[in-house]
């Protein structure tokens, strides 16, 4: 594991980059870089999503880059392309602070693994 220091510091370059490429608004948190996985695994780059499928959105995202850290296993597409993943253990019982931090890491690793850092 990284340092608070050097992962916060990844973590700003990774929001400057997408921000920069994109043309994203400036606050850029954890939810909207989750979202926009979702997006990409899901690959439906062009289509309009209701507050119910940007929820589900977020949490296919989480589950995929959690899933390398042994937190969630990719099961099935459904018909529509939806990825469905079984949760292995619960990262929901670890304190606020430390979710935040797995979080930051895991997406640093997706992104570093798809080779955009």
């Amino acid at each position: 594991m990284t340092t608070e220091k050097t992962l916060n510091e990844q973590w700003e370059i990774l929001l400057q980059k997408l921000i920069k490429d994109f043309s994203l608004p400036k606050q850029m948190d954890i939810d909207k870089v989750l979202y926009l996985i979702g997006i990409q695994e899901l690959g439906k780059y062009h289509q309009t999503f209701s507050k119910e499928e940007k929820i589900n959105l977020i949490h296919i995202a989480t589950c995929c880059v959690l899933a390398p850290y042994g937190y969630y296993f990719f099961e099935y597409k459904d018909k529509d392309g939806w990825p469905f993943y079984r949760r292995i253990k619960d990262h929901l019982c670890l304190p606020q602070k430390e979710q935040n931090i797995l979080l930051k890491e895991a997406i640093l690793t997706y992104f570093k693994h798809i080779d955009y850092l």
